[in-house]
């Protein structure tokens, strides 16, 4: 199926329902407009000379219009290739240079960025300013070179077409490149379906950036003709936007969820529209669940996992699973990112590619076959043979698995830190130091240590008003784990730096520590 088809076919069916409403700027827009503007863009592209396999970069935050460009290009075959804001000019140059995109379409916000690397950007033939400023021609006037009627290069484009090009990396290495096609999206937008209830009537607000596979996410309540509302993620705006939407269900990272939390007049906003969250791009501590479950009571919660090589999941853990976990007292299933979504194959392996026992103990790595799986790293076929191999995605994911098919991850394969030949899981530990009550978030590392190669070092936000001493932070391990995997020392910190994804950037916090060590171990 081609992408494209959900306005199209929501245009005909709700052509006066909303589909978008962009709460950043208050605009809003129904199917039938959506659509026009839609085939107005891809008519344009066209006409521009753009042809099925050509790219067309996005340098935005969440807008209407980011995806107006994701579904113009659904429809003509044009390959979207959303760009990293938070990237540096010289990862946003590295990352246009590779993908090769002859179009790019930029944000006010960004022209000065792109302006100051445009002449390093072989590919790029016409930039399009998205906003006030022109460039070489605005979006509403290059928009309006196009036609309302659909493309016939709708009817052209194949389920395993790449849709768009999805980058992921950057600050933590060279950025990749996954694309991700027809067929993976619709896969995603099956599981959705599944995993969330999705209906008609729902209301879906979109906290992550678009520049992610997290642009899927408003994917699986279009197809369906339900509302989604954009918006740039501010906690007390967020709740603000959801009491007036009446949002029913939203994704968060750990990270909004602890500001969300914190928002100190929490109390005060109407939330009863919600019926589910669902969270995911890394670990959520059983303490911060917990606490959110008690401050939405009534609502459902929804566990991921997945990345990007994955168009969002492979697993989830389901809202009935939380409310059992509860009622059983069973929190150790909180801790589980749960089983196989319906449409993937999940297994745990061992290094020589069997089934790890499903003991609840034994640890192997995360491999997942189905229709989710990318097509592949764009211009990086080495790399996509080693990650990809016989359908088979690997993961990089240490986890066990029960005899239910509940998986526990333990660790990134290359976060596990060795301390004198023992193997320590990083979030084990973490999840220890999350009993604390004054920590907010945490992260551990290993760190060089002259006689066991590395030792434990965790690093630690607390939560605003809180106190807390690393001999605090060690006795609360050391009532929980063995005594060889409490952290050897802790560093208190503001914040964690993070990758767009919200999850915590291991690599950077251990350069610190690594730097004149020739041996890295952990995984830099």
């Amino acid at each position: 199926m081609n992408i494209g088809l959900i306005p199209y076919r929501n245009a005909k069916r709700y052509p006066h329902k909303e589909a978008l409403v962009d709460a950043n700027v208050g605009k809003r827009i129904t199917w039938k407009e959506f659509n026009r503007r839609i085939n107005h863009l891809a008519h344009a592209f066209l006409a521009y000379g753009l042809k099925k396999g050509d790219r067309v970069a996005i340098y935005s935050k969440n807008c209407i219009e980011y995806l107006e460009i994701f579904f113009a290009g659904a429809k003509t075959g044009i390959i979207i290739q959303p760009l990293n804001w938070r990237f540096t000019p010289e990862e946003i140059a590295y990352t246009i240079n590779d993908g090769g995109p002859r179009v790019v379409i930029v944000h006010d916000e960004y022209v000065d960025a792109l302006t100051s690397i445009r002449s390093r950007l072989s590919s790029v033939e016409l930039a399009i300013g998205l906003g006030h400023q022109k460039l070489d021609v605005t979006y509403e006037e290059f928009l309006n070179r196009g036609r309302p009627e659909e493309p016939e290069t709708i009817t052209e484009v194949q389920d395993d077409d790449v849709y768009f090009i999805c980058y992921t990396g950057g600050t933590t290495g060279i950025a990749k490149g996954v694309m991700l096609t027809h067929k993976n999206a619709l896969t995603t937008i099956f599981n959705m379906t599944v995993a969330e209830r999705i209906r008609h009537e729902d209301v879906y607000l979109i906290l992550g950036q678009m520049f992610h596979v997290a642009v899927l996410l408003p994917h699986g309540y279009l197809f369906h003709g339900a509302k989604v509302v954009v918006l740039n993620f501010e906690p007390r705006r967020t709740l603000e936007v959801i009491e007036r939407e009446r949002v029913t269900s939203f994704l968060a990272i750990s990270t909004m969820l602890n500001y969300l939390l914190d928002v100190p007049d929490f109390n005060r906003f109407d939330l009863s529209s919600l019926r589910l969250i669902s969270y995911g791009g890394g670990p959520v501590g059983v303490a911060t669940l917990m606490r959110a479950m008690e401050r939405f009571p009534g609502v459902g919660f929804l566990q991921y996992m997945g990345q990007t090589e994955l168009a969002i999941m492979c697993a989830w853990l389901s809202p009935e699973d939380h409310v059992r976990a509860l009622e059983q007292k069973n929190y150790r299933l909180l801790e589980s990112c749960g089983r196989e979504a319906i449409l993937c194959d999940v297994r745990i392996v061992d290094e020589q590619g069997n089934d790890v026992p499903k003991d609840g103990r034994t640890v192997g790595e995360m491999i997942t076959r189905g229709d989710n799986v990318m097509k592949g790293y764009w211009n990086m076929p080495e790399l996509t043979a080693e990650t990809v191999r016989q359908g088979w995605c690997y993961m990089g994911d240490m986890a066990t698995w029960d005899e239910e098919g509940y998986m526990y991850v333990v660790d990134r394969k290359k976060d596990m830190i060795v301390s004198g030949g023992e193997n320590i899981y990083s979030t084990v530990v973490e999840e220890a130091i999350y009993k604390h009550p004054a920590v907010k978030e945490c992260a551990v590392i290993g760190v060089p240590h002259p006689v066991y190669g590395e030792t434990v070092k965790a690093i630690v936000v607390l939560r605003e008003g809180c106190t807390a001493t690393a001999e605090e932070i060690i006795n609360v391990c050391r009532q929980h784990l063995a005594s060889y995997m409490k952290p050897t020392s802790v560093d208190f910190v503001d914040e964690l730096p993070k990758a767009p994804t919200g999850k915590v950037l291991k690599r950077v916090l251990r350069e610190k520590y690594w730097a004149g060590h020739k041996r890295r171990v952990g995984g830099v």
